[in-house]
Order: structure tokens, then sequence, then C-alpha cells
């Protein structure tokens, strides 16, 4: 659960630490942190109170790949706190792309692919490793099949199988899932690209100059596809809002316009949606998100079953 911190309490720790913060106002925050507008000296600031600085300081390295289509917020201090740490950044403004309606989306799909593609020609130098990566930008796994099936640590999937297998969702779907994923491993190549690995979930605005990527928290280094795999997946959520749009087509015509030829390209997607799946089940199942659990279960288990056409 994120950090509890009131407005108050968040005026009072801003200012042990030298700052004069005005119109401090609660925003929406995520899953693992508390977060306040403020003014100071005239200009705008998001402070995010957090249980791990690590992903305040991997914000931080994201930095360094920022370019035209590929925006992130500028950090400005990073600081320890007894129960975490802070993080003070430049606010800035747009709609997240979870509110837009059809035309909406439609319209961000060019500069959030523009944005996807600059993260797929990150520099990548100074960097490590595969997976999830952490502020001194070295990643927790040697190789992207580590990543997907977890060889190296074998025991986080048997215990993410055993909570599931205790649980009312049960484990059919992680074990089908897994075994349709060994199957795909040898056409997953082992390459390090840049991904965000959360588009949706509101950490990704549109300004009408394009798109800013907050929170780069779950970030990883490994396939890119895996970006496109998180969109295509998730896609069907949100069917009520974007379900005349095929994000999968929509990506497959980006790629031929750019002229960019992605070898096994169904395969390593549907890999990188079954990672996705099994991940996501045993996540909302340990929150005890019933219906969220089931309802990824069996948007699984129909991928790990269905031709590779589909998405």
């Amino acid at each position: 659960m994120p950090m509890s911190v009131s407005a108050g309490e968040a005026a009072t720790q801003l200012r042990a630490r030298g700052h004069d913060p005005h119109d401090i106002t609660p925003l929406k925050g995520g899953a693992w942190s508390t977060v306040f507008a403020f003014r100071e000296a005239g200009r705008d600031y998001v402070v995010r109170f957090h249980d791990r600085r690590d992903d305040l300081e991997k914000d931080r390295f994201a930095q360094r790949w920022v370019s035209e289509p590929l925006r992130t917020p500028r950090i400005v201090e990073i600081g320890d706190l007894p129960q975490g740490a802070y993080g003070i950044s430049e606010r800035v403004s747009g709609t997240p792309i979870d509110d837009l309606d059809r035309a909406g989306m439609r319209e961000v799909l060019p500069p959030l692919f523009a944005a996807m593609d600059a993260m797929r020609e990150a520099d990548l130098a100074g960097t490590r490793g595969f997976g999830l990566w952490h502020g001194n930008g070295a990643g927790d796994h040697a190789s992207w099949r580590d990543t997907l099936v977890r060889e190296d640590a074998p025991g986080e999937r048997a215990a993410q199988r055993a909570r599931l297998a205790a649980s009312r969702i049960g484990a059919a779907e992680f074990d089908a899932a897994l075994a349709r994923m060994h199957q795909l491993l040898p056409s997953c190549p082992e390459e390090r690209h840049l991904v965000h690995n959360d588009l949706l979930y509101f950490n990704v605005l549109t300004d009408g100059h394009g798109v800013v990527l907050l929170d780069w928290g779950a970030s990883i280094f490994g396939d890119f596809l895996y970006d496109v795999a998180l969109l295509t997946f998730w896609w069907p959520w949100y069917a009520k809002r974007w379900g005349d749009i095929d994000i999968r087509r929509e990506v497959e015509r980006h790629y031929a316009a750019i002229d960019l030829r992605i070898p096994a390209f169904r395969e390593r997607l549907r890999c990188c949606e079954l990672d996705i799946g099994i991940s996501h089940i045993a996540y909302q199942a340990g929150r005890e998100e019933w219906d969220n659990a089931r309802w990824t279960a069996a948007r699984t288990l129909a991928l790990a079953r269905a031709t590779l056409d589909v998405s």
C-alpha cells in the first residue's frame, strides 16, 4: 500500500527540508506512492512519498533518454525519510490516455508509437542485465529467457504458483500459460532495449504536443515488444472505450510504415503477453482483487490457447 501521508504532513516534510510549499493539493497516486502538487517560488512541482527510493532513482536515471518524442518529468530532488523516501519533480500537465475516448486515442497513437520507437532506439550504455532494473542501471537477470521464465530464480515462479493454487483462483491458467511460454522461448532473441512496462494505469499523459511518460518504477530491459504486449493484452479491458481500434493492427501498420521488420513477431509478442498475464494473475490474487484476477486468468488462458494470429 502507498505510504500514508496527509497534505499537512507533506508540507511539514517539505519545510523540514528547506522548501516553502504553497497550495498543496493531493493528486491521484499509484499503487506504491502518495502524491501531492505544490507551488514554490512561482513554479509548479509534484512530490511523491514512496516506500521504495529505488523507484524514484529510476525516474532520475531515465532522464538520460529524454528526447522530443520521449519526455518525462525532470526530477529535482530525492531524499530519505524514516519510512521511505520522497521525490520532487517538475509538474507536467496533460490528460491520461486512459481517459481518452476513441477519437482521442486514435489521435494519440502516433506520438505514443514515436515514444516507443525512441525507447527501442535508446542508448543503453552504462546499464547491464535484463528484466527489472534499478536506480544504478543494473537489471535483475542475466538473460531475457531468465526474465521470462525465471530459470535463474525458480523459487519465484514456484512461490507464485503455490499462492495461486491455494487461492480461489487456482493455478490452471498459470500452468497453461507458462507451458506455452516454454514452447515460444526459442523464438525470443536475447536483445536489450528500454521498456517502460507501464504505459497504461494513468502513467502516460497527452498534452497536445505529444506524450509524457510518468513513473519508470516498473521499467525493464529486454524485448521492446513487451510494451506492445502490454497494450494488446489489456486492450479488451478498455473495450467500451476503445473497442473499435485494433491496436495490434495499428502497431503492425506503424512498423510497416517505418520499414521495421521484426523476426518472429507473433511468437515474441505472445510470449510477452503470457508473461504479463501470469504475473498479473499472481499480483491481483495476492491483493485479493478477485474479480480482476478472474478476468486476467481468463484472458491469459485464452491467449495460451489461441493461434498466434489472435491478440
